[in-house]
């Protein structure tokens, strides 16, 4: 990123809270932010995104998606009225990142009530386990201890961020509960983009030689997603990051070492979590991330999702 590229907040953002546009999914919020090809005027966004019906073409939804987009500085209005004209704004920064890792880097920018969506992920990751209970009263009592905002964790709310965020791979859904381990590709993306060591600016343009293991996920932890299961004493990355980290290492996409000095080192639980000690935690100092692999298991659930159809 070169230091002209910094972020810029968009103009005239809504109010309504991230979690409060409850019909916004992923897919479209991909695809209309890959359509506009400079100002565009909403009416055209709309015509080509909206839903046939017997009355006309429904279009709530389309206005829904690019009012987030702009609540999340993705997009403004030239011409000051989002509901007129639309165009890309921060397109600059991190070129050829994937939109949903974009997303979520936006997302965590956000300030005051707004940081309410990166906070659902935080507190999730503060119960230390791999799979949280699904039921959404479990949820809320989660985000009612580990947050304090004024206004009432809805199902709503919660079905709105539990949605997007399986969709763009940060979380998923199952039988068992919510399972907190991130996509594959969500966290080469990160390791990709974050800063490999200190005077480096964040930039997503090539693989990673030899980065400074704990730099990259304080970036990361910072800026996309909870890494870490606390801060206290030495670094300690939560057991579904690990997870994620240890089978990216096994099909050679990254190499994880600790040479000489452990000043920064960061601890990985051990696989087994009943084993797990002090003493028995692997540290590491250094991460390498190589080329990016082909295989479906390295692909974003919206491309896996386009493939299988």
């Amino acid at each position: 990123m070169n230091m002209t590229d910094t972020y810029t907040p968009a103009s005239s953002k809504p109010d309504k809270l991230l979690t409060g546009f409850i019909s916004v999914r992923a897919p479209e919020l991909k695809h209309v932010y890959r359509s506009l090809r400079g100002p565009t005027n909403v009416s055209e966004v709309t015509g080509k995104f909206g839903r046939p019906t017997a009355s006309g073409p429904k279009t709530d939804h389309v206005e829904d998606t690019i009012r987030f987009l702009n609540a999340v500085d993705l997009v403004e209005s030239p011409n000051g009225d989002i509901r007129d004209t639309v165009e890309r704004i921060n397109g600059n920064l991190f070129e050829g990142l994937p939109f949903e890792t974009r997303l979520l880097y936006h997302c965590n920018q956000q300030s005051d009530r707004q940081r309410h969506f990166a906070d659902v992920h935080r507190a999730l990751m503060a119960e230390g386990t791999r799979t949280v209970s699904a039921d959404r009263e479990d949820v809320r009592t989660v985000l009612k201890r580990e947050t304090d905002y004024d206004f009432s964790w809805t199902d709503e709310k919660i079905d709105m961020w539990l949605t997007l965020c399986e969709q763009v791979g940060l979380v998923s859904e199952t039988e068992d509960g919510i399972v907190l381990s991130p996509c594959r590709a969500l966290l080469y993306d990160a390791l990709v983009l974050a800063p490999p060591s200190s005077g480096v600016d964040p930039a997503y343009d090539s693989p990673v030689e030899t980065g400074e293991f704990r730099r990259i996920l304080d970036w990361i932890q910072e800026n996309l997603f909870t890494v870490y299961l606390n801060r206290a004493g030495t670094a300690r990355v939560h057991p579904a990051v690990a997870d994620v980290l240890r089978n990216a290492e096994a099909d050679e996409v990254i190499s994880m070492s600790a040479p000489g000095d452990a000043k920064n080192e960061v601890k990985l639980p051990q696989e087994n979590l009943e084993e797990d000690s002090r003493g028995s935690r692997r540290s590491v100092t250094h991460v390498s991330v190589h080329s990016r692999p082909t295989e479906t298991a390295y692909q974003y659930p919206l491309e896996q999702l386009l493939v299988h159809q």
